[in-house]
């Protein structure tokens, strides 16, 4: 799978370009706020259906342009595909400010979502830390977002269940106001407990089958980016399980129920219900704070590394070192899904590695990968991997070929 031309039409700060790539290794150079990751964006719209950096889509238009669209011409399986995605300012009811026409070799198709499965990459960029950093819900959606890509039926079932959530939410929110739960309320409950918990417990499982296949590789590339000096270990964690805090600062009484390394092995049927009993160990405090307490919406993930919460005690550049192994872990299983290596784009990652660090890294990058890589400068690069690199110089919305880039800035 490789991307072989991408044309930008009045996209972000981009007027109008047209880049042809090359396989192997690109470099996009240029200073900050040049539109280099702008770039690495309108290749992820197209493998995604979505930005995963603009708030809304008129934020994709550039200022004082009434619309604007995405080429990218990319080959798959051997066969040549022209994908667009084109954004027109609008007034109509339902528009959101913005209409968007998305085309799969001409042809109109209905949703972003079928663009899904395509185009297909794994990207890391500076806020990917955040699978670190952030909050549960950053790694909830990394593994989820894995899932997609390998099983696009997946998203329809990430769909239902927040909608049954949401369903179970409002009813939980009606019988807190009326301050007491009718017959008819705890039927219309026990209902709704069952399909969360069908959905959820299939959603749990899937999740802990590609997490299961996702550690030994991301293990073994961290052994390699560390120079063996690192042991990375990762748990699903079941927050069901875990204790909570009343309000007067004491921790209740933990609830019953399975630990998160047990429930790979349990039938789906037992696991839900395991959800069903824990939602009503718990229904007074999910009624008294109107939402579902039990549920992989959250559930999260912990990382380790020699045995040492990640979070808590790793180095910047360790934590960084993490990350680019679970990405790696991820570009391997998303290979061995679709029998060909997916894009691979690295937003301003590589310079901040240490010389061994970069060299382990790209080292475990297969040759027949197509590599994005954007950076401010090539100094510290190892000269042995920049000299097989095309590179694109990137200064105010222009992007072009340039075969200086790398003497310029290795002087």
């Amino acid at each position: 799978m490789r991307v072989k031309k991408v044309t930008l039409t009045n996209f972000r700060n981009y007027d109008y370009a047209s880049v042809d790539l090359q396989d192997g290794r690109n470099v996009l150079i240029g200073e900050n706020a040049q539109g280099k990751t702008n770039f690495l964006e309108a290749i992820e719209i197209i493998a995604l259906g979505r930005s995963t950096r603009a708030q809304q889509d008129a934020d994709l238009i550039k200022a004082e342009a009434d619309s604007a669209r995405i080429e990218v011409v990319f080959e798959s399986n051997g066969a040549e595909v022209t994908a667009s995605f084109a954004l027109a300012r609008s007034d109509k009811p339902r528009t959101k400010g913005v209409e968007r026409q998305i085309k799969i070799n001409g042809l109109t198709i209905g949703s972003a979502r079928s663009l899904r499965g395509r185009l297909v990459m794994v990207s890391f960029k500076s806020s990917d830390l955040n699978l670190l950093r952030g909050g549960p819900k950053f790694r909830r959606d990394w593994i989820d977002d894995i899932l997609i890509t390998l099983r696009p039926t997946y998203q329809e079932t990430l769909s239902k269940y927040g909608k049954s959530v949401a369903q179970r939410n409002r009813l939980l929110k009606q019988i807190f106001e009326k301050g007491k739960a009718s017959v008819e309320d705890q039927n219309q409950l026990k209902v709704w407990d069952e399909q969360t918990a069908r959905i959820g417990a299939a959603i749990i499982k899937q999740r802990l089958y590609l997490l299961n296949e996702l550690l030994p590789k991301a293990e073994r590339h961290q052994q390699h980016i560390s120079g063996k000096r690192e042991l990375l270990t990762a748990e699903y964690v079941f927050r069901a399980q875990e204790s909570r805090d009343t309000e007067d600062g004491n921790t209740a009484e933990q609830p019953r129920g399975v630990a998160a390394k047990d429930i790979i092995d349990q039938p789906e049927a037992e696991l839900v219900q395991t959800l069903i009993r824990l939602m009503k160990e718990r229904r007074y405090e999910e009624i008294a704070r109107k939402q579902t307490l039990c549920g992989p919406h959250r559930d999260d993930i912990k990382f380790a590394l020699n045995g040492a919460d990640a979070v808590e005690f790793a180095s910047q550049g360790q934590q960084r070192s993490l990350v680019l192994a679970c990405k790696l872990a991820e570009l391997e299983r998303v290979q061995e899904n679709l029998c060909e290596p997916p894009i691979l784009l690295l937003d301003d990652v590589l310079a901040e590695l240490d010389l061994n660090r970069q060299g382990l890294l790209m080292s475990q990058v297969q040759t027949e990968t197509q590599t994005l890589i954007t950076t401010t400068h090539v100094t510290g690069f190892k000269p042995e991997w920049v000299a097989g690199a095309h590179f694109l110089a990137v200064k105010e919305g222009s992007i072009e070929p340039t075969s200086e880039a790398a003497s310029i800035q290795l002087t």
